[in-house]
């Protein structure tokens, strides 16, 4: 009977062990069902954006997507993947479109495949490919060569661009603006009042380029310096570098803007009088000495520039030449020049006909002529005017104006008539002529 006792005893521990492990159970299970109401686990789910949400891509040119948010790793993938191949590093997408003949669209779309996210969250971006217009067309040549391929401080170069079409065909007309990125130069204009310009705007040629000078400024450090150029029909934008060396001793950087002008006269055989022109002197050592090949041929102002950016101006005369050369020397003797042409017009100056020459009164009769002046008033005609009487004097004998008068005196009583002869300075030579009788 003690055996059984103490069995018993034994095995009523064992089941209360049982159930207090059976209860703990429950607990867990209970607590991973969420609560006991059957749901399903609750588990963390990514959020991930990329950005930009759309953009444009242009044949051959690289173009990025940024993902934000997200556990990664990602997986991206392309509609179109044979016109806008796409591949994922870490964080970035990277979109390469290949060459297409008008605008397509293709999306690109980005899945998150963290190990936390059943579903695997993705975002589609919408992508325009557009043909390239100014593809691999970028190039600045500097003007001098005293910097090698680079553009020394203080001269100019040329930045062009070549706009062709998705076949490869250049394209003529499309609009162009070239725009400076920071301070260390600028675009030179045609603009007399505006002669340097952070912005402009050209057209392309027949050969489809579109080409504006760029001036470095004279003291400008050496450095990589940028430039913005945009096709204003497709809207694609090209950043270019460049390098720009400072030169400081004075002997590389002498330039003249413009270095040279042309004025032409409004008929043939006439050449411009009081036309101004300014020339800007830049670079080398101020002050700087002008001097010309014709100084009777122009006037010259401002023969001395004291100042780095100053300016001398030409004025002309009337007197052709083409060209006159202006020699501009700077304190260190290094030289430059500019030109100015002035040359005659191309159409025929009008023929003006100047109105018929006449003499009021035409006749004079006096009985008593002894001390006396008859005056004689001459008009029409081209002026100055001679007066020529047969007998007696005329005073004056010259009349510069139409409308003046000259007296005639010195006759005598019943001496009879007087013939006084008009002439003016036409070609051929008009005349008239008036009578004065004492009788």
């Amino acid at each position: 009977m003690t055996e059984i006792r103490h069995f018993a005893g034994w095995l009523r521990g064992r089941l209360r062990t049982v159930a207090g492990l059976v209860a703990v159970a429950g607990t867990l299970v209970l607590t991973g069902c969420g609560g006991g109401s059957g749901a399903p686990n609750n588990f963390f789910k990514s959020t991930m954006t990329v950005v930009p949400e759309t953009a444009v891509a242009y044949s051959g040119f690289p173009q990025t997507l940024t993902i934000s948010g997200g556990t990664g790793p990602f997986q991206v993938t392309s509609s179109n993947s044979a016109v806008l191949p796409a591949t994922v590093n870490g964080r970035t997408v990277m979109l390469q479109a290949n060459n297409v003949t008008a605008d397509t669209p293709v999306n690109v779309t980005v899945q998150d495949l963290g190990p936390l996210t059943p579903v695997a969250p993705s975002q589609t971006v919408a992508v325009t490919v557009r043909a390239a217009p100014l593809l691999n067309s970028f190039t600045i040549t500097p003007n001098l060569t005293d910097c090698g391929t680079a553009l020394c401080s203080g001269q100019t170069a040329t930045a062009s661009v070549t706009v062709r079409g998705p076949e490869g065909g250049v394209l003529a007309g499309h609009a162009i603006r070239f725009d400076v990125i920071g301070s260390s130069y600028a675009i030179v204009t045609n603009n007399p009042a505006q002669p340097l310009a952070n912005t402009l705007t050209v057209l392309s040629d027949s050969t489809g380029t579109a080409a504006v000078v760029l001036k470095a400024n004279t003291n400008a450090p050496t450095q990589v310096a940028q430039m913005s150029v945009t096709d204003l029909t497709s809207g694609q934008r090209l950043l270019a570098n460049f390098t720009i060396v400072q030169v400081t001793d004075g002997t590389q950087i002498l330039t003249v803007q413009p270095d040279t002008a042309t004025i032409t006269g409004a008929f043939k055989g006439v050449c411009s009088s009081g036309f101004v022109t300014d020339y800007y002197i830049y670079g080398g050592t101020p002050p700087y000495r002008v001097s010309s090949t014709f100084p009777n041929s122009v006037t010259l102002l401002n023969s001395v520039v004291n100042t780095n950016g100053g300016f001398f101006e030409a004025v002309t005369n009337g007197s052709c030449v083409d060209p006159l050369v202006f020699t501009i020397v700077d304190a260190t003797g290094r030289q430059t020049t500019a030109q100015l042409h002035n040359v005659e017009g191309t159409q025929d100056a009008p023929t003006v006909t100047p109105p018929d020459l006449a003499v009021a009164p035409t006749t004079i009769t006096s009985a008593s002529c002894t001390g006396k002046t008859f005056n004689l008033v001459v008009f029409g005609g081209t002026p100055p005017y001679n007066v020529k009487p047969t007998a007696g004097i005329a005073n004056p004998q010259t009349i510069p104006t139409s409308g003046g008068s000259s007296g005639v005196s010195g006759l005598l009583t019943s001496s009879g008539p007087t013939s006084v002869v008009i002439l003016d300075s036409s070609t051929p030579q008009k005349s008239t002529t008036a009578t004065i009788t004492c009788s």
